[in-house]
This record gives structure tokens, sequence and C-alpha cells, in this order.
């Protein structure tokens, strides 16, 4: 009998070979697995590392925005342009973000990520879209009056646009009186028309022969005296009472408080408002007959119902200097005052600056002197940085300084026929002391200039005095053409009583600003009490509202930025899709 030899070690060898190639085909299969994992796993972290850069760009330019809410979209590129950072896992996990504008105008942040010193790179571009900020300016109407208006001149008080045109032709209906503080009252006593709304935080007291134009809104009550012919080109409204003595209102009347009307009185209703009047406290009606609506007397309950009439604006809680217990700080939006003696830091280097008889002398953004009788004159701007031009790049003709430069005088005076020029940019004063422009004196200021005064004394321009503008406005560089900013506490801190016309933005929040010359103030004027007589009338320049001063004081709405959507790209190849959030949608 034979044997079989060696068949059963080459079964187990073929056997074994067999299962090797199996172990190393699932071995070689699990490495590539693994590979692929590692892969992805590297391609993820790019990508979690490039929507870092987003959120962190982001949140960069919404503190900067927060911080300085009138930033344009340019200005955030250019200042804001470029993000690096690194993720927490180590310092290969790096990302880079760049800020652009696309073609349709949004903004876009496209953030790189990378790990494993760029073995893995991922990109990925985040669409915004930028809302600029809403101005507020501190010269938003004609005449603001914190403590107190009174107008009692013949000069009438309108508005027109000096960014399309002249007075004559702009001229419009816009010339808002208004006070902000407390119980402060309004008495408009002159005989020219009031062209524009009356708003009082106190009483509004109509006087005057000639109507308002507008409405009138007061929180404490309104009180018209006797008189023919309109008295209220618009509506009445008021948190307190209604005295109404003569004269019409053409539309209706609204008041949270006690209503009378006198004989000679009488509401027009123009619209056909389902009511003519509303009271929420007692009424006294002389005149049946008139005062009635299709035949149901005022009198009757359907009027007697509290309208719930709002309160005008009194206080700013966006002010720099807002505080709740001391209301009368609200005057100053600006915190002027708070801010003068940083303003004016370099005082005791200051010297005085006066132009007499037949002197000329010229300011120029860097350097002024005597270009006509006069010698040793010559003064050399510094360069300052003042806290309300943030937002403004100053024209300073050929000077590159980044900052301001200022004028540091000890007082201004300027007698008899002397003449100061001002050209080639924007000029600023720091006046440490009064600023007087008595006689036949004058200031010219040539066209794309302007000059900026901050005063800590009394302003005085007298009656022949006369301050020439070229151009009336606000410059390409976005200064007025002439402004005061005048910290003074006290009566006469600021008297226009000259015979020629100004144009000028008046901002004297601690001060009594008497307006009492022929001549008629064409600008806007902000004062803690006005008061206006003779025939200087206000012709408010509406283009001042668009004026960006401050430290986003006067910034009603902040600029922002609003997510609509993402796009990714792994490994830096061209955008593969478009994907708009939830969120957006």
């Amino acid at each position: 009998m034979r044997r079989e030899r060696g068949f059963t070690l080459m079964t187990v060898m073929v056997l074994t070979a067999m299962a090797s190639v199996v172990v190393f085909a699932a071995l070689k299969e699990s490495i590539v697995q693994e590979r692929l994992s590692g892969n992805f796993q590297k391609d993820l972290n790019a990508r979690l590392l490039a929507e870092k850069g987003v959120y962190d760009h982001i949140n960069e330019l919404n503190r900067q925005l927060s911080g300085d809410p009138t930033l344009t979209l340019q200005r955030l590129v250019d200042e804001h342009g470029k993000h690096t950072g690194q993720g927490l896992v180590g310092s290969d996990a790096q990302f880079d973000s760049t800020l652009a504008i696309s073609a349709s105008g949004e903004l876009e942040i496209t953030s790189i990520g990378a790990r494993h010193q760029k073995d893995a790179v991922a990109s990925i571009v985040a669409r915004f879209r930028f809302e600029p900020g809403v101005n507020e300016s501190v010269f938003g109407n004609a005449v603001t009056g914190c403590k107190g208006v009174n107008l009692s001149g013949s000069g009438e008080v309108d508005s027109y646009d000096s960014s399309k045109g002249t007075y004559e032709e702009t001229k419009t209906n816009d010339g808002d009186v208004n006070t902000v503080v407390g119980d402060a009252d309004v008495v408009l006593s002159g005989h020219s028309p009031i062209k524009g709304d009356v708003q009082a935080s106190g009483v509004i007291y109509l006087k005057g022969s000639s109507p308002v134009i507008g409405n009138v809104q007061s929180n404490t009550g309104v009180d018209i005296s006797y008189g023919n012919g309109v008295r209220v080109e618009g509506n009445v409204l008021t948190q307190g009472f209604f005295m109404h003595r003569g004269g019409s209102i053409t539309g209706y009347v609204r008041a949270n408080g006690d209503a009378t009307m006198k004989w000679g009185s009488q509401i027009l209703n123009q619209d056909n408002d389902e009511f003519a009047i509303q009271y929420g406290g007692k009424g006294s009606f002389d005149d049946t007959a008139t005062h009635s609506q299709n035949g149901v007397p005022y009198s009757n309950s359907r009027f007697k119902v509290n309208p719930n009439v709002a309160a005008v604006k009194v206080y700013d809680p966006n002010s720099p200097d807002y505080d709740p217990a001391n209301p009368d700080k609200e005057c100053d939006p600006l915190a002027l005052p708070f801010n003068m003696p940083e303003v004016m830091q370099n005082s005791h280097r200051f010297t005085p600056f006066s132009v007499g008889p037949t002197q000329v002398y010229q300011f120029t953004p860097t350097q002024g002197d005597f270009v006509k009788n006069g010698r040793g004159g010559i003064r050399t701007a510094s360069s300052q940085s003042i806290y309300l031009f943030n937002a403004l790049t100053q024209n300073k003709g050929e000077n590159k300084e980044s900052s301001q430069l200022v004028f540091g005088l000890k007082g201004v005076n300027l007698t008899s026929d002397g003449v100061v020029n001002i050209k080639d940019g924007d000029v600023i004063w720091l006046v440490d002391g009064n600023f007087t422009m008595s006689g036949d004196t004058r200031i010219n200021i040539a066209k794309n200039s302007s000059l900026t005064v901050f005063v800590t004394g009394k302003v005085n321009l007298g009656a022949s005095a006369r301050v020439v503008a070229e151009k009336e406005g606000i410059t390409a560089s976005g200064f007025p053409s002439l402004s005061f900013f005048s910290s003074y506490k006290g009566n006469d801190g600021f008297i226009f009583s000259g015979d020629s016309d100004l144009y000028a933005a008046i901002y004297a929040p601690t001060s009594l600003i008497t307006l009492k010359g022929s001549g008629e103030l064409f600008g806007t004027v902000r004062g803690a009490s006005i008061n206006a007589s003779g025939g200087s009338g206000v012709h408010f320049d509406s283009a001042l509202k668009n004026l960006k001063i401050g430290n986003g004081s006067g910034v009603k709405k902040p600029a922002k930025v609003t997510f609509l959507g993402w796009s990714y790209k792994p490994n830096s190849e061209p955008v593969a899709k478009d994907e708009t959030s939830e969120d957006a949608k």
C-alpha cells in the first residue's frame, strides 16, 4: 500500500497564501480608507478655519461700526480689509480673510483656511449687504432753543437747500422751530410766518398775526391769542391743554387735557377728518354753532375722548454726555463744553489776534499773514485732532498731515474796516476768549473754503460787520462754509446785530443767542435759548442735515452689515456652488 506524502502541508500553504492575500487586500483597503478619512478631516478642518476667518472678520467689522457708526462702505474696505488669525488646535491652523466690494455692490469676505503647513486648504466666500448709517444732524431744524424760543421779529422762518440752488430757487416750508429740554416754551409774537412745524416740550404761545404753516405740537399746552385769519395751517397736537381765543386752524385738534375755544375761534378741518377735535379733559366752547361738526357740538361725548397724543422728544439717550438725572445736558449732543478743555489744551500758547484800520489778513489752512498794511503777523497752523471731525477729512491744500491743522488765538478782535480772507481749504480757529467784529469789518470766505470757529467767550457780530461766503453750504470735504461752536455759558453768548445777511451754522448749547439786526441768518441756530427780534429771519439750509460731525452722537441709525449667503470652494478650486442660508431667506 502506497502513502501520499506532503499533501496536507501543501494544502495548508495554499490556504495560508489565500488568507494572506485576503488580509493584505483588506489592509490596503483599510489604509486607503484611513487616508481618505484623514484627508477629509484635514479638508474639514480647513473649511472650519475658513469659516472662523469669516466670523472673526465680521465681528471685527461690527466692533468698528459700533465705535464709529459713520463708517462708509469704502472706508470699511480701505481700513479693515485684511484679517488673519489662528485656530485653537495649533500654530499650523491658520486663516486669512479679505474684504472686498463685489460688482453688484455687495460686501464679500473671502476667507482661506489652512491646516498642516497648508497640506489642506479651503476657501469660503461670505456675502453681506451693507446698510450705511442714517444721520440725524444736530443741525436738523431752523431754530432749536433748548430751554426756550422767543421770536418777536418781522423776519420769517423757512428753509432752502444750498446743495440744489439758491434760496430763491429752492425755498420750502421746512423751517422747523423746537425746544428739547424740560418745560421749555416757544413764544411766537412776530409778524411773519413760521414756515415749518413748531414743537415744544413746554407751552407754545401763538401771539403774532402771521400763521404757523405747519403742525404745532406740545407736551404741555397750546395757547393761541385773540386774532383773525389763519393761525395754524396744519394740525394742533398737545399732551396738555388747548386754548384757542381767535382765528382759525385749518386741520384738526388733539389735546390730552382741557380744551377751551372762545368766540371768533374756529377749526376748519379741511381734510374732513372724522373728528375735528378730541380732548381728554374738560371742554368749554363759547360758540355752539361754529364749535361743532356735522351739527354735533364739540361738547358732545363723541369728542370727549383722550387722543393719547405722542410726546415731543425732549432727550437723546445716545448723547455722549447723557445723564437722565441732568436733562440740561440734552441740549448738547456734541458734549461741547465737556470736551472744550481738550480742544483748547494748548491755550497757554495762544496769542491775541486783531485786524484794524485798512489792514488785510489772509488765512490758508496752514498759514496766516498780513497781505496789506501789517507786519510781524505770521501764524503757522499746528497739528491737533478735533473730536468733532473724526468722520471728515480737512482740506489742507498741499499739506498731507493726517490730523487737523488749527490756529490757536487768544481772542479775536476785528475793528474799523479790517478784512480777513479765508482761502485754499478748511481753516479752523480755536479762540480762547471773545470773538468780536465791529465797525465795517469783513471776513471773506472763498469758494471751496470754510471757516470753523471754536470759542470759549462771547461772540458779537456788530451792526456793519459782514461775513461773506462765496459759496454757501457744505464744502466737498464736509465742512459748513462758516460755523461757530461756543462753550460760553450765560446770557449774550452770541449776538448777531448786523444789517447784512449771514450764512452760518451756530452751535451754542449753554448760551442765550440773540438775533436782533436787520440782516437775515441763512443756515441754522442751536442754543440754550433763542431770542430773535427786528427783521432777522432764519432761513434753514436743509443741506446741513447731512453734516457728519461728532463721535457718532448725531447718528440716528448706525451702519450695519447683514448676512446674505455664502459659497465654498475646497482646495482653492473655483467656487463650486452658491448656497443661500436659511437666515438670509
